[in-house]
């Protein structure tokens, strides 16, 4: 396409161009109302204007990278999250659908208390948990943790953009809180096992950060190092909400109930009705 194309003829060269190489068909009305920064109501009123050459270019390139694989997220830098939108990048995974439950259950859980409560989140990432609870419950003194820097730096951004005040340290698990206790400790930690790799999403294999993403000992092992350490750092009847793996509901909840100091532990399913979320009590 030579001339410079209407909105409407760049949609249509971007989703053929996008379905011979099997990318996400939904990418280029996303990259256009992102360069636009319009709705997609908007969009369509403009679908019979032309866009400027620097505006075709712009959509060009970014098509190309999605046509690759890459997610339309790490294109755009936007991705949303309990309705509200967050920075992202390859530094830190994109927030996902049933993270969204995991909040839900939470300030569900916790409805009734009133309280000015404790809340830890350990591998905060993008910082999409940490910062949602804060605006959800202001009363709430946020701590969030990550091993990562550049993760803290994305966090950090995006807590600035929402004005919500969350306290981010970094380190491994509970290294940055030694002698701190909490009334909630909340985590999506990496729980995919190397092999199943081969149910992914290549484009995730490709372009998330790994370290975010896989854990060793059949993906369990940062559940485990929390359990081991758990009793130092929630206080008595305190609670603690995981994301899970679809497979792992059993052997977890078994591990944490055989720890002396837990009362209860139960595995909550998503809306698929997999096994989703591990919520402990302590005693």
């Amino acid at each position: 396409m030579n001339n410079i194309p209407t909105y409407f003829e760049a949609l249509r060269w971007a989703s053929l161009f996008i379905r011979k190489n099997q990318g996400d068909e939904n990418a280029p009305e996303l990259i256009l109302m992102d360069t636009m920064e319009w709705s997609r109501t908007e969009l369509i009123m403009h679908y019979r204007e032309k866009l400027f050459p620097e505006q075709w270019e712009k959509f060009q390139t970014a098509v190309k990278r999605v046509a690759k694989g890459e997610p339309v997220q790490y294109v755009t830098n936007k991705a949303t999250f309990f309705g509200r939108e967050f920075y992202v990048d390859k530094r830190v995974l994109i927030p996902r659908v049933e993270t969204e439950e995991l909040v839900e259950t939470i300030l569900s859980k916790t409805k009734r208390s009133r309280q000015r409560l404790r809340v830890l989140d350990i591998g905060t990432g993008s910082g999409d948990i940490a910062i949602t609870l804060k605006l959800e419950r202001p009363e709430w003194l946020v701590t969030a943790v990550d091993i990562s820097k550049d993760a803290l730096t994305v966090a950090q951004r995006n807590a600035e953009s929402h004005e919500a005040i969350v306290d981010f340290r970094l380190g491994s698990l509970f290294e940055p809180v030694q002698g701190e206790r909490f009334d909630l400790i909340i985590s999506n930690p990496p729980y995919i096992a190397d092999n199943e790799k081969h149910e992914m999403d290549q484009s995730v294999i490709d372009f998330e950060p790994h370290q975010a993403l896989f854990a060793d000992d059949h993906g369990l092992f940062w559940y485990k190092r929390i359990a081991d350490q758990l009793d130092q750092y929630l206080v008595e009847h305190g609670e603690l909400g995981c994301e899970i793996g679809y497979r792992q509901g059993t052997d977890l909840k078994k591990y944490f109930l055989e720890k002396k100091y837990i009362d209860q532990a139960e595995v909550i399913k998503d809306l698929s009705q997999h096994d989703r979320i591990l919520w402990v009590k302590k005693k």
